[in-house]
């Protein structure tokens, strides 16, 4: 989840005329059974503890873990990538200038504020940085790296027409020749051409990629998530899924609640926003989620923002709880790894002083650890990427 300030209640009612054309899949309902109470179920097992924040996990499929490290302001130390170390330390990723960027440094081969990480089939890591604009830092961009040798194999920058000002990207997700990416800054889903280059902005105007002031972000003790000069914490669209058959995109504001849309429609370049805004579906009336993850049965993974606990919610519209502990206040990104276990990073986003409002007071238990869960044999396993659907 993209933790950076963003624009502060912008583009909010110009959007909500789009709501009447929305399509429901599926309403509200409870969680109706609890595949892991407190102390119940699968244990919860610690994969390493670090002194960064960390708000995410990737695992290559013969079980190297790397870490995401984000930098919450310019001023932060954090080495950005880490992988665990056979002692069970953090080691900086790649190494070098990489992960040793300092405010006005040029940045162009250093991590400036990674967002978010990512591996797929072909066992690579995708690193989503930011960029800093305010520190004169490059351009947002999408890194690949060799996660054997560290050297990197790809660089992907986007214009001004994929990103203009305000704009914000946060997290990724692929099928077999698109990568989609959500802009949690002003709000839109791009779709990039991975043989072509070329980007595509979709749903830019569109209430599904916006975050409402009418769902304010609450969590533990009903702390509500806003700056430190009591403005509001905004962040649009952020969690993205693909479903197993390439067909359906799911996504969501930070606050919820979570859309579908065909990737045929969104990939269309002769379909217009409102030929396209038409095709958007109202899937389920998701709470605060700080991140998620889906396996190869559709079954998507939340982790929640307002409850200690991870659930999952299934393609017909079941909802369960994975995991629930007072260990999981403020879980972040998830992860499947091909041992079907689920990577769960704790940054514990809402207990920082700088997230609680004026003359908020730090509440982080250090160190930060990251944990994780066997899947039940009743679930489904880490996702390949899709197919392109057609």
């Amino acid at each position: 989840m993209n933790r950076r300030r963003f624009c502060q209640s912008m583009l909010l009612a110009s959007a909500a005329g789009f709501f009447p054309t929305l399509r429901t899949a599926h309403a509200t309902s409870g969680a109706v059974d609890y595949g892991a109470t407190k102390g119940v179920g699968p244990d919860l097992v610690e994969v390493a503890h670090s002194p960064w924040v960390c708000n995410a996990a990737a695992v290559t499929r013969d079980g190297k873990v790397f870490f995401g490290l984000p930098r919450w302001s310019d001023t932060a130390e954090t080495p950005s990538v880490a992988r665990l170390g056979e002692n069970g330390q953090l080691e900086p990723f790649p190494g070098g200038g990489w992960n040793a960027w300092q405010p006005g440094e040029p940045g162009d081969e250093a991590f400036v504020s990674v967002n978010a990480i990512h591996i797929f089939d072909d066992d690579t890591l995708w690193v989503v940085d930011k960029g800093s604009p305010t520190a004169g830092a490059p351009s947002q961009r999408l890194l690949q790296f060799d996660t054997g040798s560290g050297a990197l194999l790809r660089t992907i920058t986007f214009d001004e027409a994929a990103l203009p000002p305000g704009a914000g990207i946060n997290d990724l997700r692929f099928d077999a020749e698109n990568i989609y990416v959500t802009d949690s800054g002003a709000g839109a889903i791009l779709v990039h051409n991975l043989e072509s280059g070329r980007t595509l902005r979709r749903l830019a105007d569109h209430a599904s990629t916006k975050a409402s002031p009418e769902r304010p972000p609450y969590g533990e003790g009903g702390q509500l998530l806003q700056h430190a000069d009591g403005s509001p914490f905004v962040v649009h669209a952020d969690q993205l899924e693909i479903s197993p058959d390439g067909h359906w995109l799911y996504y969501q504001a930070v606050t919820g609640p979570l859309y579908r849309v065909p990737t045929t429609a969104l990939r269309d370049e002769s379909l217009s926003e409102e030929a396209l805004a038409e095709q958007v579906e109202f899937f389920y009336d998701t709470p605060t989620l700080m991140g998620t993850g889906m396996d190869d049965a559709g079954n998507i993974y939340m982790a929640e923002f307002g409850n200690p606990r991870i659930t999952v919610l299934s393609p017909d519209g079941t909802l369960r709880v994975l995991a629930e502990d007072d260990r999981l206040w403020g879980p972040d990104a998830l992860f499947i790894s091909e041992q079907r276990e689920i990577y769960i990073p704790c940054p514990q986003l809402g207990r920082h002083a700088a997230n609680r409002g004026p003359d908020g007071e730090d509440a982080v238990v250090l160190p930060y650890t990251i944990y994780k869960v066997a899947l039940p044999d009743t679930f489904g396993g880490r996702q390949p990427v899709p197919p392109v659907a057609t």
